[in-house]
């Protein structure tokens, strides 16, 4: 845990700093772990396991409505002033799950939701806001992230009693097995993804949204799926 927060004290430092030109300053921290088993074999509680420290990608889409005076006619037919902001950055994994975020200065796109670039926008309100994080596919992720899907799948299908365990034991490894022959083969990235709510942001302008200012986030994820 004392590394975890070092880490994380020194990534909020970096991000938001303030070097005087209006740059971006936006931190996403949380906690992240696996999709997981609430139980063992024996019916007692356990704590679902997190991904192995390391560095991921994350993402963060804004969207909501506003004024936009000029608009590709190929866009015509997008929601009136419906807006997505999208930004891209890193996220550093700490051994005990907790992690930190960092964006880049600025929005990586302004779009309507069909993909039109957003020249001008006068922000009205933003509606919800997605936080999208990605562990590379290599083989120790796919074996944590497997293990631990296989456990929940289990679990959903034998039951959480102690009188279970048998039936767990058997479905769970016939789920790893495939999981990691997927894992292996066929995917690129372990992903999750959470809302956080549009009341995360508060008020928010164009120049904001931009410069990437979003301020700190708080977002727990779930890594629950794979692509």
């Amino acid at each position: 845990m004392r590394n975890s927060l070092i880490l994380v004290s020194i990534l909020i430092s970096a991000c938001t700093a303030d070097d005087g030109g209006g740059g971006g300053d936006t931190a996403v921290t949380g906690a992240a772990i696996y999709r997981d088993s609430a139980t063992g074999h024996d019916g007692a509680a356990r704590q679902p396991a997190a991904p192995p420290a390391q560095a991921a990608t994350v993402s963060i889409v804004v969207e909501g409505t506003g004024e936009i005076p000029e608009l590709d006619p190929q866009c015509a037919l997008d929601p009136v002033g419906s807006f997505e902001a999208h930004f891209a950055g890193e996220l550093a994994l700490s051994e005990d799950g907790a992690y930190l975020g960092a964006i880049g200065d600025g929005a990586a796109a302004i779009v309507t939701p069909s993909g039109c670039a957003i020249p001008d926008l006068t922000v009205g309100l933003v509606t919800g806001v997605t936080v999208r994080a990605e562990l590379a596919a290599t083989t120790p992720n796919c074996q944590s992230y497997c293990a631990a899907s296989a456990r929940a799948d289990a679990e959903a299908e034998c039951g959480a009693s102690p009188g279970d365990a048998s039936c767990r034991a058997e479905a769970e490894a016939a789920a790893e097995a495939a999981c990691t022959t997927t894992c292996g083969t066929q995917t690129d990235v372990i992903v999750a993804e959470v809302s956080i709510g549009a009341s995360a942001l508060g008020e928010l302008d164009a120049d904001a949204l931009r410069a990437a200012a979003l301020g700190e986030l708080h977002a727990d994820l779930v890594f629950d799926h794979m692509e």
